[in-house]
């Protein structure tokens, strides 16, 4: 039998923003960041791009906050 086995890792963006205080900054940041998907390595799901700043992704399966590993059948 085959599965689909879903595992959640958080992705990082970074980006450079000008402000007057960190709230500010905060702000700016989220509106201006945007995590998309696009057409690479044999399909659309395959790959992320952000609008502006660098992107990293974590080492480690998220387990908690809402997040937990999905199998089910192919």
């Amino acid at each position: 039998m085959k599965y689909n086995v879903t595992v959640p890792y958080a992705v990082f963006v970074t980006m450079e923003v000008e402000a007057d205080s960190k709230e500010e900054a905060e702000e700016n940041a989220i509106s201006e960041i945007y995590i998309t998907g696009y057409c690479g390595n044999g399909g659309a799901d395959k790959l992320i791009g952000i609008t502006e700043g660098s992107i990293e992704a974590g080492d480690t399966p998220l387990e908690d906050g809402g997040f937990s590993i999905e199998v089910e059948e192919a």
